[in-house]
């Protein structure tokens, strides 16, 4: 029916329809409906929110999905620190003059590993962080969003794409949590230290 009102359908099919509208009266009506709503959507123009009102979309849709991630069966680790290389001997390319701007976490469980690049950006001192999700049980790495936590307090909420990578940019220096989570896990990565590189 929509389709034949929108010019859709062949000559054929037209006729058809045309001569069952015409027997039966609440065709008509549906068809004189459509027929108006489709003029009122072509005349309709659906303007961007203004900032503060996109703005407060957001911040109640993030709310949403977190409830929605906290609701029902949610599997929640705490992924152990398995490598870091500030910890590692000053061997290799950091002993022939590698830039000390950069550092890497890896973070395992059993839902998923987890990997961390810092950056510290020479013009500010800030740090961007670079994650990147490993699922052990073939979970789709894309399902997955990151929580930047600052204390109690949320910094930053993002999604990771679909090999898994997410980032924070312009982060000082303190120590965060990183959440991972997806519909059936969630986790908890403590300790990522954002240092002031000199």
């Amino acid at each position: 029916m929509v389709d034949w009102v929108e010019g859709r359908v062949s000559e054929r099919e037209a006729r058809i329809l045309e001569e069952q509208v015409a027997s039966d009266a609440t065709m008509q009506d549906n068809v004189t409906w459509l027929r108006a709503f489709a003029l009122i959507s072509e005349a309709t123009v659906i303007a961007s929110p203004p900032p503060k009102v996109r703005d407060i979309l957001v911040d109640r849709f993030e709310e949403y999905a977190a409830d929605k991630r906290r609701s029902g069966w949610l599997k929640r680790v705490v992924a152990a620190l398995s490598f870091d290389s500030d910890l590692q001997p000053a061997l290799g390319l950091r002993a022939t003059g590698a830039s000390e701007s950069q550092r890497q976490l890896v973070y395992s469980s059993e839902v998923a590993d987890v990997t961390i690049n810092l950056r510290t950006r020479p013009h500010d001192g800030l740090a961007d962080l670079y994650g990147q999700i490993f699922p052990v049980d073939g979970t789709d790495p894309g399902a997955f969003g990151a929580q930047l936590l600052n204390g109690a307090s949320e910094a930053a909420t993002t999604a990771a794409n679909e090999l898994g990578e997410f980032s924070f940019g312009a982060l000082p220096p303190g120590t965060y949590e990183v959440l991972a989570c997806s519909e059936q896990a969630e986790i908890r990565l403590t300790g990522v230290e954002v240092r002031r590189r000199t």
